[in-house]
This record gives C-alpha cells, structure tokens and sequence, in this order.
C-alpha cells in the first residue's frame, strides 16, 4: 500500500513538473513577434481594409508596400518629380511612414488606376495620410471615381486651411485674394474672392448672391437649396444677412453665367466687418 501510494505521488510530483515545464516554455519559447504579428493580420485583414508594411515612399501621395505593391492615396494630387516641393512632399510622407505598419483602404469600385497602382486611402494609427498632406500643404485635391466622394467635403475644408495662411504649396501662388471683378481671371484656381454683394436670389434650386448687377457675366456666389440646412447647422448667416454687405468668399472659382464658387461649407463664407 506505502509503495502504491508513493508511485501515485511520484506520477502526480511528475504530472505538475511537466505542465510548469510546458507553460514556462511556452512564454520563454512562445511565437515569435512576426507570428504574433500573423495572427493579428488574420483577425484584422479583410475585404474592406489591410494592415500591412511601408517599404519605400515613392512620392507625395505614392507609397510602396510590402510585395512590391504600389499604393496610390484616393483624393489627393502631391508634386511630381520636377516640381516645386516634389522632395518636401516626399520626405513629410518618409518621415511618418518609412517601415511603418499602415491601413491600407481599398477603393472597392475602382482598386487600380491605369498606371496599375492599388487605388485606397492609407491611415497610420488614425491618422489618414491624404488629409495631412492636404493639411500641410503638401498636396492639392484630386477627386476621380465614386471613392473619393465621402470625403471630398472634408478634404477640400482641410485644403482651404492650409491656402488661406499660405503652406506649402500654397505659398507659391502669386494671388490667393482678389477682389470681385478680377474673379474671371482665375477660374480653375482655388481663390479668396472680395466684394459687396448686390443682392440675394432665391431660386428653387439655389440661393444667389450677385456682387453685380449682370448675372451673367459677374461674380456670382451660389448655395444650393439642399445643402442649407446643413450650412446653418456650422453656423451660415441665413441669406438676408448677406445683401449689401461685404463678403469673402474661398473656393475653386468656376465658370458658368460668369465666375462663380459654390458654397459647401460654412467657412467658404464670411462677412468683413
């Protein structure tokens, strides 16, 4: 019986040896980090976005990814090689991102563009790539497919911000400020447009506010009807506010029955005290 009872205690002595063996093997010779880092990608990677690595900055708004993969940022236009703060764009991007883990978001109706490049928009942490560059200066808006609509509004509000201090690129154009009769000289351009506005139209499509009296040919700023709501809600004038008073106006200038800007965004608007 004592010798039964002595082999028990030996096997159990022997069974909880074993398991402390093994847990104690299992922390000291547990994954590796890049299979830790293979199980993350396995409960995170899916359809709608991928982790993955940053091997090279290519530009701007160009990235190389692990693979070989080019990545192209949805929304936004940085210099190409030649041109004006081509290395200052690249060398922001290389300075965040350079063997950095990002998101890649993959613009599902459209993944590549013709030049083959993976068509997403890349987030480090919860930073999105685009927006900064845009923030800074960097990069201007580019907005091509149905991808980039969710953030085109918030985007081109990132662009204005940095024009109207003069960052980046936005230090090199000449005029930024013009008043409302030298509009039509710079449509296409991203523009502060100057003026006092003669009158307000109510249209069943859109608000006008005419800074002259031929609405054809004179500055013009224009706010949809469907989009007022939403305006007044980020704290607009209401339209009565605005007749015979006067206006700055920013945004990309637009030729149609003379210059106009479409308001978007309540800071496209204000008043000159």
């Amino acid at each position: 019986m004592k010798h039964e009872r002595s082999t028990s205690h030996r096997l159990l002595t022997g069974m909880v040896i074993g398991m402390v063996i093994g847990v104690v093997g299992g922390v000291l010779l547990g994954p590796s980090p890049g299979e830790v880092w293979e199980r993350f990608l396995a409960r995170t990677s899916g359809p709608d976005y991928a982790i993955r690595v940053v091997e090279r900055v290519i530009d701007g708004d160009t990235i190389e990814i692990d693979g070989g993969e080019r990545v192209r940022y949805i929304g936004v236009d940085a210099p190409e090689l030649g041109e004006p703060l081509y290395e200052e764009a690249r060398a922001f991007q290389a300075k965040i991102l350079r063997q950095s883990h990002v998101q890649i978001r993959v613009c599902k109706e459209e993944p590549r563009d013709g030049y083959g490049r993976t068509l997403a928009f890349v987030y480090k942490g919860n930073v999105d790539m685009g927006e900064q560059l845009l923030r800074y200066g960097y990069a201007r808006t580019l907005f091509i497919g149905l991808c980039s609509d969710p953030v085109a509004t918030k985007y081109r509000r990132f662009e204005r911000g940095a024009f109207r201090v003069g960052l980046g690129l936005w230090s090199l154009q000449k005029n930024r400020e013009v008043g409302q009769s030298e509009a039509g000289e710079h449509v296409g351009s991203l523009m502060s447009v100057t003026g006092k506005v003669l009158n307000v139209h109510e249209g069943p499509k859109a608000y006008h506010l005419n800074f002259g009296s031929n609405y054809r040919k004179d500055f013009t700023v224009v706010i949809f009807r469907k989009d007022l709501p939403g305006l007044l809600e980020e704290g607009l004038h209401p339209m009565t506010d605005y007749k015979g008073r006067l206006v700055k106006a920013t945004g990309v200038l637009k030729e149609y029955n003379g210059p106009q800007i479409i308001v978007e965004s309540a800071d496209q608007l204000a008043l000159i005290p």
